[in-house]
């Protein structure tokens, strides 16, 4: 395929997931030139498996990047359906806020923020290739042939590095909802002599029994106002 020139950049992120999102606006907010780039524009943000932000696991991830400027607990409290306080059964120690967010509503919020953000440019493309110089990053290419000349990349590619789905005895190649992997990135990485290891998620395909979960009035994961409406919608897990 004929290459071509297609832009510079400081930084190129690659994968506009969670981790995606927070790298490039962080990019940009420190005034580099930042390109993120994502396979789909309607995948910005995309929670695939559970759309909560929080919990047990990961709250004190949420409230560090609130801290440190993040978007992640804003856009949760813009999206929030309903906020649960965690573990009250047990001591404070060890409470835990969870929102769970309207998945759609949560993309949108998203995809808005890195759109209207300056030093930002939202691509939709699949990126096959980092080209690197004198032992640093000097390129990205693009499966239509663009190079983007970039002095850094950042890669977020969550689980589409030969991504495989597997049901049952039935396994593809593939990411998240149907979206392919990215094996051409994948074999680019390899090829730089970078070691890559898989890890399983996991969702469940059966559900033997529902419970209906209330809100609890909890302060909302962010620092900024709490907002007006009140997010008290039951949930089933």
């Amino acid at each position: 395929m004929r290459e071509f020139h297609a832009g510079t950049f400081d930084i190129a992120v690659i994968g506009a997931g969670h981790a995606g999102i927070e790298a490039a606006l962080a990019a940009a907010r420190l005034g580099m030139r930042t390109v993120c780039f994502t396979i789909d524009l309607d995948a910005v943000g995309n929670m695939p498996c559970n759309p909560a932000i929080g919990g047990t696991g990961k709250g004190h991830l949420v409230r560090e990047l609130d801290a440190l400027g993040g978007e992640m607990a804003r856009a949760a409290d813009r999206a929030c359906i309903q906020y649960r306080m965690l573990n009250r059964a047990k001591g404070p120690a060890v409470w835990s806020l969870r929102a769970q967010a309207d998945r759609r509503k949560y993309q949108q919020v998203m995809k808005h923020t890195l759109e209207r953000q300056e030093n930002l440019t939202l691509r939709q493309a699949e990126v096959t290739e980092i080209r690197c110089e004198d032992g640093h990053v000097a390129a990205v290419v693009l499966r239509t042939g663009a190079v983007f000349t970039v002095r850094a990349a950042i890669l977020c590619t969550g689980t589409y590095l030969t991504g495989r789905t597997i049901v049952g005895e039935c396994i593809e190649s593939s990411g998240p909802d149907g979206m392919h992997a990215a094996n051409a990135l994948t074999a680019s990485l390899l090829a730089l002599g970078l070691p890559l290891r898989r890890f399983k998620t996991a969702a469940a395909s059966t559900f033997p029994k529902w419970r209906y979960r209330r809100a609890t009035p909890p302060p909302c994961p962010s620092a900024s106002p709490r907002p007006s409406r009140r997010r008290t919608a039951p949930c089933a897990t």
